[in-house]
């Protein structure tokens, strides 16, 4: 008597899917340009008006007082915005009838631990990119920091404590680890290509070569602990620590001298590899079972 076998379905691709992935990113763009046009406009305003105006020079527009706090005043609904549309649309499109992962079984110590060194170490790593770029191509550094100085949000540390570390946030890990990772999840694409699609599609977010190369390095990480934890509190968490750190504890760190900073920097860079490759010994819960079209809870 013979038995016979059959080999488990293989899942269709789902293009449709896979496309959709890609939205969230091109209503963040018009979210993102709508949020900085009345500081564009209120820039070239003061320029002209002092007779400086050049049109040419973004850095420039963007640099008076009243431009940087439009610029500012834009982040924050530009936030606020996207985290209203992005939680409804990840509720109603992926959330239907599924069990929500109590917060117990998510931030345990263990978890907690490994997601706080996972961030830290993601942050070191990407310090010594910029070392090693502003090394290579100071140029392209210094266009970088210009940038980041006329971002509308170091100057004031209650605009970069609400919107940089508490609110950014939780408005890109449910556009990017939320809605963008789901639809991926539901195209049947391999894992390792949800988790670098989405990384790379908020790489793109980021409009600015230099950082939007290491927001790549980044959205590996909240990507891979997404498909890891099947949840989305915990990759929130895990950008809002970066963040902070990225703020506040790289300051405090340049301070110390070079050999120093760099001995740091190594020791927390192996700490996060470390919590890495603990995190991918354990079980995936990414997908859910209740039915073939479903993704995790949030």
């Amino acid at each position: 008597m013979s038995v016979s076998t059959q080999s488990p379905a293989v899942k269709k691709f789902r293009i449709g899917d896979f496309l959709m992935s890609i939205i969230p990113l091109l209503i963040m763009l018009c979210l993102n340009t709508a949020a900085t046009m009345p500081a564009i406009f209120i820039g070239v305003f003061e320029n002209k008006k002092n007779g400086s105006l050049d049109l040419s020079d973004t850095a420039s527009i963007l640099s008076s007082d009243a431009a940087q706090t439009a610029l500012a005043i834009g982040f924050i609904v530009y936030a606020i915005t996207t985290i209203i549309i992005f939680y409804f649309w990840y509720k109603k499109a992926f959330l239907k009838n599924l069990p929500v992962i109590p917060n117990k079984e998510i931030f345990t110590v263990k978890n907690i631990v490994l997601t706080i060194l996972g961030a830290l170490g993601t942050s070191s790593i990407i310090s010594f990119f910029l070392i090693a770029l502003n090394a290579l191509a100071p140029s392209l550094m210094e266009s970088y920091v210009e940038t980041m100085n006329n971002a509308g949000l170091g100057s004031n540390i209650i605009i970069t404590v609400i919107y940089a570390c508490i609110l950014g946030p939780i408005a890109e890990e449910l556009m990017f680890r939320g809605v963008t990772q789901a639809y991926l999840v539901r195209s049947n694409a391999h894992a390792a290509v949800v988790i670098c699609f989405q990384a790379l599609l908020f790489g793109i977010a980021h409009m600015n070569l230099v950082q939007s190369s290491y927001a790549v390095l980044l959205g590996l990480f909240l990507g891979f602990i997404r498909y890891k934890s099947g949840n989305l509190r915990i990759t929130i968490f895990a950008h809002i620590v970066f963040n902070i750190f990225g703020s506040y504890g790289l300051t405090l760190i340049d301070m110390l001298p070079d050999g120093v900073e760099y001995v740091l920097y190594g020791l927390l860079a192996v700490a996060g590899i470390a919590s890495v490759v603990i995190t991918s010994k354990m079980p995936a819960r990414n997908i859910s079972k209740v039915n073939s079209a479903s993704v995790e809870a949030i």
